[in-house]
């Protein structure tokens, strides 16, 4: 026993001494070849952080605080490599040396980037005096989005987009609190509806933010612009290449859905009992959606109760809550998928770049889906050394069988299935919508007076979408010399649109008298040419003094035409035609033609590289305004200065650059946007209206007729009742801008700031004028308002290491305010509540009446009393909007995520008002509320809502305001009156201010997790191959869960939205 015990102590030791040799026999070998040296940049300053590795192998490490390095190897020869952000990576050779000295070199791209601006004028980021901020398009096509613009939501700083659910609705774009924003493609302005372009061939966008950056485009870019730079031919080794990218993503679970209660039926004060759906039976005509009785298994007649052959009466059946989450079980997984293929070649005098995508989008509403094809070619000749021809073609369909309605009224599913129905039927039960017998007639449904069956408006009420876009432009540049240049281009957009609806037999909407069907075309067409005559003058006039000086002439050819017709009622059920309307179809028409002659210049004199002046001006002649007002001048003056170049800054800041700009833009009577039947009222009950990209002239200040009107069963036609004003000036907007960008710690840390200033108009507006003149108002110059805001955009590689992983972040942050400055002279207030001094973003509605205290005043039922003049209720915009993307790269592998949201600010939700008044919110049955309610159902009042009441009696007495004049003459004392929940309810939250909720949410948009394929996998014969897994709107975060707060912005009032849905899905990328 004992020898074994000394056995296995020598064997111990025997281990331990032999681990100590291999260690220091090891320790001696890396002794004997270790590489040192101290990495410095061209001022002999220590670089931290610094990436040392041997190239091909995995071996490296990082430069310590003071530069240094030690970097242990047995080869005696090979290559270093020394990398670093914001200087270019150097390669030494390992001679044998033990200590190396290197000198790296900065990047002077990385302080030289090229912006494209105004025209398609590329300029050094050095001289650029306004405010700019660029994204490279191929960050924007992994988490997809079906409309391009959608996707640089939280990407740029100051522009705020406001995502739609429905299909093909525009969304709401603000540039530092401006809607109509120009879109520009390859240079040249277009007329889009944001859909018409597609993502896989845009290189990068460009986003003009001020009237500095876009004062080269007139009126159309008064409120900035966003540039799209179109991709180019390139090429590999053999002359070409082919990318393909596939994205297939998925609708599934829903993070915007109202919550309604299943605890109780239709029907009014706890009664109801199905009759013929029309009144005929108990409360159950246009009945509300959930004040009937509770749902306990009683018997009670409904719409699917079997009928007495003898007697005729309906009998009762087991009140069930048969509706569980119907809206849910209604709704299908939606389906997004992309697929684009693009060949593109390159040689010494030719680019040439053809590409073609899909998108698939299945809706989540039944029978909805949307196509769209998009073609592109780019092509470049070079014919000499002088000569060039460059030139573009896409071409754009959107098709669609039917998109579904969402506004407010028996034409949206919404309204009919969470608004206002009951939990008493089974949308499955739905499915055959048609009542037997009456096929192609009479829908089945729960009720008949103002509802729809969800089914049957799917796949009968069909609203068609078909609309073409052709985009389309050529250029001639010839050189002169290498100083002089001349470019012709001319450019072409045009779009036809149908869009068509059919209305079957049965289908209720507002206003339409009968159910007996109708059928309804919408076509539009415009056509848009732009022309320009370009001249380039680029050279150095004297030392250190170089000039750079663009100048010529546009000529903008617009026309419009639009057709609205309908028929009054069918004649026969589900024949869709005019010839098949039971009276004469009515027909609206609306043509429109503008001309607008420019002339214009840009010229920047750049001294030494780190000061540049730049100076933009143009004339524009506007046929939409009166003859001697409508010729005018935009001018814009601009300054940089690269302080770091002539000033002896610490050693940490590595660039810094000061800005200002001054720009003055006016605009004559257009809109950027036109509806159905521009010049007529939009006929009655047809849900909700189109508006497509316009950018054309209104002719408020023009004569002209309208004839949607009878008069003795004779058609008719109205004049204008607006007086024309032949001394209206444009519309004015000055704007000041100053800024900075500063990159420290070798640009690994940049910011970019910018404060502006506008003060707009006088604008033209609309004034109220007496009657007895024949018209009720005249167009004039009057309304001025100053708008103040702040951007910051910081951009930051938080670490780089050598084995690969590295973390780069990028936020974004804005804020602005407006203000009324001045209105016009004898008008004191504007839309009857703004005053000089007051910011426009007051949101007011109506309120309830309240004491000193704050408390709510109620009457004498105990419900609360209403101020008899809407009350400011606090401010639209948000105090300032954030975006923060994160990109973490290890490797083959990346992982990107983005947050963004908005903070500050109030909106009345009137889901949350419907859904409330009509018994269907989930607050109905939780709480005191929820406890009370059952007594409605007993026949008991119990609800005793918050606040006091008037004990003295005394009337309250208000001013013109709404403010309480008498609060010294009343006396008031605690509510105690009982009454039905139903009651309050439909009082309080039939007001703005019941419903009003904070607007802030926060969102995280998008999860991209990507793996690049090593190319010898497939022996190199594939240029890259990535796979990502995508997710997009995966959380979010509000007060209110009810609706999307991403789609409003500058609205006080919520609409009926579709629910807002997360999206997975899948992303390939493969490179030939």
């Amino acid at each position: 026993m004992k020898t074994k015990q000394n056995s296995m102590i020598f064997f111990k030791k025997f281990i331990l001494l032999a681990l100590i040799l291999i260690f220091c026999g090891q320790s001696g070998v890396f002794a004997q070849n270790q590489l040192k040296g101290i990495v410095r940049d061209s001022n002999k300053q220590s670089l931290p952080g610094v990436s040392v590795k041997i190239k091909g192998s995995s071996t490296g490490v990082v430069t310590s605080a003071d530069g240094s390095f030690t970097l242990r190897s047995d080869l005696k020869q090979g290559i270093l490599l020394f990398s670093y952000i914001g200087f270019l990576t150097q390669e030494i050779t390992i001679d044998g040396r033990s200590n190396y000295e290197i000198l790296l070199i900065e990047d002077a791209t990385v302080l030289n980037e090229v912006v494209v601006t105004a025209l398609g004028i590329k300029k050094d980021i050095r001289r650029l005096g306004v405010a700019i901020q660029t994204v490279d398009g191929a960050s924007l096509v992994k988490a997809r989005e079906p409309n391009a613009v959608n996707a640089l939501v939280g990407k740029v700083a100051g522009l705020t987009i406001g995502t739609q659910p429905e299909l093909l609705r525009r969304p709401n774009i603000s540039l530092r609190g401006n809607r109509d924003v120009l879109f520009v493609v390859d240079g040249v302005p277009i007329n889009s509806d944001t859909w018409n372009v597609s993502a896989d061939d845009i290189e990068s966008y460009s986003v003009l933010k001020g009237a500095s950056a876009a004062a080269l485009y007139g009126s159309r870019g008064k409120n900035g612009a966003i540039l799209i730079t179109t991709k180019r031919g390139s090429k590999d080794k053999r002359g070409f290449q082919v990318d393909f990218n596939s994205s297939n993503m998925m609708d599934n679970g829903f993070y915007a859905i109202p919550k309604t209660q299943d605890e109780y039926g239709p029907g009014d004060h706890g009664k109801y009992a199905f009759g013929d759906g029309r009144g005929g039976g108990l409360n159950d005509g246009d009945y509300d959606g959930g004040w009937g009785p509770k749902f306990d298994g009683q018997l009670i007649p409904q719409y699917d109760s079997p009928v007495d052959p003898v007697t005729g009466v309906r009998q009762g059946t087991p009140w069930l809550a048969r509706g569980k989450d119907n809206l849910k079980r209604f709704l299908d997984p939606g389906i997004l998928s992309t697929n684009n293929i693009s060949i593109s070649s390159s040689g010494d005098k030719y680019n040439l770049r053809f590409s073609g995508s899909h998108i698939y989008q299945k809706g989540i509403v039944p029978n909805t889906k949307l196509n769209m094809t998009n073609f592109n070619i780019t092509t470049d000749y070079s014919f000499s050394d002088k000569l060039k021809f460059e030139s573009s073609l896409q071409y754009n369909r959107q098709y669609t069988p039917n998109i579904p309605d969402v506004n407010y009224g028996p034409n949206s599913i919404i309204y009919n299935m969470t608004l206002w129905a009951g939990a008493d039927w089974d949308v499955d039960d739905m499915r055959n919508y048609w009542q037997e017998g009456k096929e192609g007639i009479q829908q089945i449904y729960a009720e008949y007076q103002r509802y729809n069956n969800p089914y049957f408006m799917s796949y009968e009420w069909l609203r068609g979408h078909n609309k073409s876009d052709v985009i389309g432009q050529a250029a001639m540049t010839y050189k002169f010399t290498p100083f002089l240049d001349l470019m012709l281009r001319t450019q072409v957009t045009t779009w036809d649109l149908m869009r068509n609806e059919k209305m079957p037999y049965s289908a209720g909407s507002y206003g339409r008298d009968e159910r007996r069907g109708d059928y309804r075309e919408d076509r539009r067409s415009l056509f848009e040419n732009n022309t320009d005559l370009l001249v380039r003058f680029d050279k150095d006039l004297v030392k250190d003094l170089n000039a750079k000086i663009w100048t010529g002439a546009n000529i903008r050819t617009f026309n419009y035409n639009s057709q609205f017709g309908t028929t009054d009622y069918l004649n026969v059920p589900g024949l869709y035609n005019f010839s098949n309307s039971a009276n004469p179809v009515k027909i609206y028409n609306f043509n429109s033609n503008m001309r607008v002659i420019s002339a214009y210049y840009s010229a920047d004199f750049t001294y030494k590289d780190w000061l540049t002046v730049s100076t933009t001006g143009r004339v524009d002649k506007l046929s939409t305004l009166p003859k001697g007002n409508n010729t005018f001048f935009y001018p814009s003056v601009a300054l940089s200065t690269v302080v770091s170049d002539y000033v002896k800054l610490p050693s940490f800041i590595s660039f810094f650059k000061l800005r200002g700009s001054f720009a003055n833009v006016k605009d004559g009577l257009t809109q950027s946007t036109i509806g159905t039947t521009p010049a007529d009222s939009y006929p009655v009950g047809y849900g909700d209206q189109y508006y497509s990209p316009y950018d054309g002239p209104t002719y408020q200040n023009s004569a002209y007729y309208s004839t949607p009107f009878t008069y003795n069963n004779q058609p008719a036609a109205r004049y204008t009742n607006v007086l024309n004003n032949p001394e209206l000036q444009p519309s004015s907007t000055s704007q000041f801008e100053f800024g900075g960008d500063i990159r420290v710690l070798k640009n690994r840390i940049g910011l970019d700031f910018s404060y502006f200033k506008s003060d707009e108009g006088p604008r033209i507006f609309n004034l109220p004028i007496s009657t007895t003149t024949g018209y009720s108002s005249t167009l004039v110059n009057g309304i001025k308002t100053k708008k103040t805001g702040f951007e910051l955009a910081l951009n930051a590689s938080l670490f780089k290491k050598s084995n690969g992983l590295s973390w780069d972040v990028t936020a974004n942050y804005s804020t602005f305010k407006e203000t009324l400055n001045e209105i016009f002279p004898g008008v004191t207030n504007l839309n009857t509540f703004f005053k000089v001094g007051d910011r426009l973003d007051k949101f007011y509605g109506r309120a309830f009446v309240r004491n000193p205290n704050g408390e709510i005043i109620n009457d004498a039922s105990g419900r609360p009393i209403y101020n008899p003049v809407s009350q400011f209720l606090g401010h639209i915009n948000p105090d300032f909007v954030l975006g923060i993307n994160n990109r973490l790269s290890y490797k083959n592998v990346s992982l990107g995520f983005q947050f963004d949201g908005r903070f500050g600010g109030v909106i009345s939700n009137y889901i949350q008002r419907q859904t409330y008044r009509g018994g269907r919110h989930i607050g109905t049955v939780t709480g005191t509320m929820g406890e009370a309610r059952y007594q409605d159902y007993l026949g008991v009042k119990a609800f005793v809502g918050e606040g006091v009441q008037v004990a003295n009696g005394a009337a309250i007495k208000y001013d013109v305001d709404g403010k309480v004049t008498n609060f010294s003459e009343l006396t008031y004392s605690q509510n105690t009156t009982k009454q039905f929940v139903q009651d309050y309810v439909s009082r309080y939250y039939n007001s703005d201010e019941g419903n009003l909720m904070n607007r802030t949410f926060g969102m995280l948009r998008e999860v991209v997790v990507g793996y690049n394929f090593p190319t010898k996998l497939f022996n190199n014969k594939v240029q890259s191959f990535s796979v990502s897994l995508v997710g997009r709107n995966l959380l979010y975060f509000a007060e209110s869960k009810d609706i999307d707060l991403n789609q409003y912005i500058g609205d006080g009032g919520s609409g009926l939205q579709t629910p807002s849905t997360r999206r997975y899905g899948v992303n390939l990328n493969i490179t030939f």
